[in-house]
């Protein structure tokens, strides 16, 4: 796994130095909701895992991981970014010990609700009359606004020069 934009000009920001975590998880949750992608994202994340073990000498600890894991050595970029992204892919292996999501036939336990927890009742929603109070509390909040608006704009306007 490479991060193209990034790698080949030994450019890579802050975020790009974790993308290849997140697109590793992201292949190995995949192959969970859509199995048939599983033959083609697994090989590729395990070439990616050993690549990426590979790079993971370095630091004071001797374990730090790099970022341009074709090297297969490390490249001496060593952060956050490049720790995520290295057990991301090593993680993403671990996916096909686990079992996917569970469905309605495989164990699920939600039961459905059509009205999504509201009312069944077909009974049409009745309103409360609007009072003379109503009224006239809409339009004094209504008259507040208008006049703020134009008072700001008028203060900008007069401080601006």
């Amino acid at each position: 796994m490479m991060e193209q934009a990034c790698e080949s000009t030994g450019k890579c920001d802050t975020d790009q130095q974790s993308f290849k975590g997140y697109l590793s998880r992201w292949m190995a949750a995949a192959t969970k909701v859509a199995p048939f992608i599983e033959e083609w994202a697994m090989p590729r994340l395990q070439a990616s895992a050993q690549a990426a073990a590979l790079t993971c000498t370095a630091g004071a600890d001797g374990n730090q991981c790099g970022l341009e894991w074709t090297k297969q050595a490390n490249d001496g970029n060593l952060g956050v970014g490049e720790q995520l992204a290295a057990l991301q892919v090593v993680q993403a292996n671990l996916i096909t010990s686990v079992p996917g999501p569970l469905t309605n036939s495989t164990g699920g336990t939600s039961i459905g609700n059509p009205s999504a927890g509201g009312s069944t009742s077909s009974d049409p929603i009745v309103f409360n009359a609007i009072t003379m109070g109503d009224k006239a509390g809409a339009g004094i909040l209504t008259t507040l606004v208008v006049v703020s608006m134009f008072g700001g704009a008028w203060w900008m306007a007069a401080t601006s020069k």
